[in-house]
């Protein structure tokens, strides 16, 4: 699947996102901050993996949210990288399980988001 293809499913399922005036506009998963990019080419959004790959996590739409840059850059530095969050390791899994019930409550069936255009939150 293209990039710009896999952004526009995660938008389409994060009930968070409108699509406005060819820009889905919505929040970062990580910060909840107001989040936007082109529907084009889906710049200016970063995949996040809720769930890092590398521990088990999926390319499943349900582990995979949009996120600022800086927020995904912090998140895989400080938090994501094993030997970074020795003796941390309560605190990590607090925060993936926060993030995981922030994406299953904004989870809409991508193929039921019907026509989003101009319904702006």
């Amino acid at each position: 699947m293209r990039r710009r293809d896999l952004i526009e499913q995660i938008a389409r399922s994060d009930s968070s996102f409108r699509l406005v005036d060819g820009e889905w506009i919505g929040r970062c998963l990580i910060c909840n901050a107001p989040l936007r990019f082109t529907a084009a080419d889906g710049g200016g959004a970063t995949v996040e993996h809720i769930v890092p790959r590398r521990e088990g996590g999926s390319d499943e739409l349900a582990n995979l949210a949009l996120v600022h840059a800086a927020c995904n850059w912090e998140k895989g530095v400080h938090w994501d990288e094993p030997r970074r969050r020795h003796g941390r390791q309560h605190e990590y899994e607090q925060l993936l399980t926060r993030l995981l019930t922030r994406r299953r409550a904004r989870w809409r069936d991508p193929d039921d988001a019907g026509n989003t255009n101009g319904m702006g939150r």
